[in-house]
């Protein structure tokens, strides 16, 4: 057995001349046989059950699952809202805003198309199954076959752990892993001579899946290309083509107009460079995060920057860079869950150093890195369950081929919807047909009820990271074509990260309330009606220059929205880590009640008074502030909007 994991080693002398030993008699079913076992010792192609194995370990760690919109307020609403946006036609270049792309069913497919079930499968079947062969192969000469095995399967495991963005996890990991390979000469001859083919697919399709993780992946793919001295221009120029015009061949199968690609482009880095001035979060408890990251990428620097290289080693150093800042950025922005991510790329990094350097204390590097990914993601080790992973894959599998589970799968996620929301029959009748949509979450409303939906741009509201973004869904309410003429708001005054649901973007929550009346409502739920602009100038009232914490009088106004813009003063230096990481939280503070506020939308008109507006009353209390400051020295300018 132990023979038949073993794949084939290079071809060698006794091996090229395999037909001087045949019998006499019709040898040409031998010769082509002779040939193919030639062809597989030339490319050193894996056995059968190399490819066996590592299938079996894909399916023993997928945590792929094909979703139904069950889940409140997380990405369970970002993927049906993306499904639901493919499957209206709506364009991902100039009408959908977002670093998620038209091909997120490759990360999370929904049981709303069975067909994006099955391509997301085997997409993520042939690439995992592909990469754990690849690896398997270039260990295997470093440190035996058992150990090899060993390698993949942890590898495999730490990915797994990785709740709802294993896709997006593992491809970071694996081209880390791969491209060092690459750059080393360890990769058996099909996957080297596939490497820049293959790698300029993958990141192309994570470009249209989660932007950044192409990003990510881009420049250290790029790196290790460019390492091998002799045939550096050949494998640029084919990881170039084959990334371009996959990107475009890609983008125009997921049904987007083929002339809006660079408008994607444009619009999800807009999104990407306002996530961290709207999206860091600090827990304090998680401090010791940094400590045992740092440590780590220390360590791992320094093994990878000894490992001897053939050719040049910079251009691989400034790619793992590039990419590894990001990926830093991606986990401990959002300091959170996320930065498990982070961890799992360091494991995999850790385990591959260890290969190299036969190195007993690397491999105790690797357990910590596994160790701070199985504290971050809080289920532990004790999560890592294949029998629950094979139960996942048979489901979407059964999914798959049958339609009427399907249907019973959406429709208890339907009816389990049902019942938390719980929207008035009243509601649902005065909608009828009309479009609506539902703010600031649970997306599956429409989808729910069989409601015709109404997609906001950015698709949720706190989505809108940049000014750009907040006048793009500006832009869209204020439409009277293509804006809603309905939308159910939840009876809140603070939604993500303790924002206030007023502001939450805003630039559109101001365009709502010109455009939108209260017309019914619940102790959960708003109903807001469409009718024309009752908004006309804005006019100043007063500014002042504020320290830190200071609270200044918010002026009244007899009629129309007083709003407040405020404009934080930022150092050097603080601007500069801004930009390198994350910026300190900025937090105002109406009559002492604190929400918090992205840096991106200081100047934006934040509502602070209107007593006399019903759609403003939220939990029963109407907007009415009487004081304002915010935790950062500057400037706030009141002014009034005044009704027609």
């Amino acid at each position: 057995m132990k023979d038949l994991v073993k794949d084939p080693g290079p071809v060698t002398g006794q091996d090229a001349e395999p037909a001087a030993e045949e019998a006499a008699g019709d040898t040409r079913p031998r010769k082509l046989g002779d040939r193919s076992r030639a062809w597989r010792l030339a490319v050193e192609a894996p056995s059968r059950v190399t490819l066996l194995i590592s299938g079996l370990l894909t399916i023993l760690t997928w945590q792929v699952p094909a979703f139904s919109p069950i889940e409140p307020k997380g990405d369970y609403d970002y993927g049906l809202l993306i499904a639901m946006a493919r499957h209206t036609g709506l364009s991902f270049g100039d009408r959908i805003a977002t670093t998620y792309g038209p091909l997120y069913f490759l990360a999370i497919p929904s049981t709303t198309v069975r067909a994006e079930v099955l391509v997301g499968y085997l997409f993520w079947f042939v690439f995992t199954t592909g990469c754990l062969v690849a690896c398997f192969q270039a260990f295997q000469g470093r440190i035996g076959t058992r150990w090899a095995w060993a390698a993949c399967v942890a590898i495999a495991v730490s990915f797994s752990a990785v709740p709802l963005t294993s896709v997006i996890t593992a491809t970071t990991g694996f081209v880390v892993v791969l491209a060092i390979c690459h750059a080393l000469g360890l990769l058996p001859k099909w996957a080297e001579r596939s490497f820049p083919v293959v790698m300029g697919l993958v990141v192309a399709a994570m470009l249209l899946t989660k932007f950044s993780v192409g990003l990510m992946c881009g420049p250290i793919v790029l790196g290790a290309v460019f390492v091998r001295p002799g045939r550096r221009l050949r494998e640029f120029a084919e990881y170039a083509v084959s990334g371009v015009v996959g990107l475009v061949l890609l983008w125009i199968v997921a049904g987007q107009p083929p002339t809006q690609v660079v408008d994607y482009v444009v619009r999800a880095l807009s999104v990407g460079s306002g996530h961290a001035q709207s999206m860091g979060l600090e827990p304090t408890n998680n401090v010791w995060e940094y400590l045992v990251a740092g440590a780590l990428t220390i360590v791992l620097v320094v093994a990878v920057g000894k490992t001897k290289m053939d050719g040049l080693r910079w251009p691989l150093w400034l790619g793992l860079l590039a990419g590894g800042w990001l990926l830093f950025k991606q986990g401990f922005v959002r300091h959170d869950a996320h930065s498990s991510q982070y961890f799992a790329v360091l494991f995999a990094l850790a385990v591959l150093v260890a290969v190299l350097w036969r190195s007993a204390v690397l491999a105790v590097v690797a357990v910590v890195a596994l160790l701070a990914q199985a504290a971050n993601f809080g289920g532990g080790l004790w999560a890592i369950d294949p029998a629950r992973s094979l139960h996942t894959f048979a489901e979407g599998a059964t999914i798959v081929v049958s339609g009427s589970h399907r249907d019973a799968v959406q429709e208890e996620a339907r009816a389990q919807l049902r019942q938390r929301t719980d929207i008035p029959q009243r509601f649902l009748t005065r909608i009828g047909t009309q479009s609506v949509r539902a703010e600031p979450f649970e997306q599956a409303i429409a989808w729910t009820y069989g409601l015709n939906p109404a997609i906001l741009p950015t698709l949720l509201n706190y989505g809108a990271y940049t000014e750009l973004l907040d006048k793009m869904n500006e832009s869209w309410i204020a439409d009277d074509v293509n804006g809603p003429r309905f939308i159910i708001r939840e009876n809140t005054r603070t939604t993500l990260d303790a924002r206030f649901a007023l502001w939450d973007p805003p630039r559109t929550e101001l365009a709502e309330t010109c455009r939108y009346t209260l017309v019914d409502s619940t102790d959960k739920w708003q109903l807001l009606e469409r009718g024309p602009n009752r908004c006309g100038g804005e006019r100043e009232l007063s500014s002042a220059q504020v320290a830190a914490g200071q609270s200044v009088p918010v002026p009244t106004a007899a009629d129309g929205v007083v709003v407040a813009r405020v404009y934080p003063e930022q150092s050097l230096g603080e601007r500069v880590w801004g930009f390198l990481f994350k910026p300190d939280d900025l937090t105002v503070r109406l009559d002492g009640e604190s929400f918090r506020l992205p840096w991106t939308h200081g100047d934006a008109p934040l509502m602070v008074s209107a007593p006399q507006e019903p759609s403003l009353v939220l939990t029963g209390r109407p907007l009415e502030t009487k004081t304002l400051s915010m935790t950062a020295p500057g400037r706030v300018v009141f002014s009034v909007v005044s009704r027609k």
